[in-house]
């Protein structure tokens, strides 16, 4: 992968590490889930190799996670 930014790479890649994150196995796949202000799971990202995994909205970016 290629990135073209005058931006420092440090500040491309950098992560918050002041974010709860937590990892979920699905059926699907695994989500990814971060913990918001409210102290709510929300769906961050669905990580699979099923392209139709990615169509159920339960696995969509900024969905509250409810527990399966």
């Amino acid at each position: 992968m290629i990135i073209y930014t005058p931006l420092p790479l440090s500040d491309v890649l950098a992560e918050d590490n002041d974010i709860e994150v937590k990892y979920k196995e699905t059926t699907s796949g695994t989500v990814k889930l971060q913990k918001n202000e409210e102290g709510a799971w929300i769906v961050d990202r669905l990580v699979s190799s099923n392209p139709n995994d990615f169509l159920h909205d339960d696995y969509q970016p900024g969905t509250r996670w409810k527990e399966q």
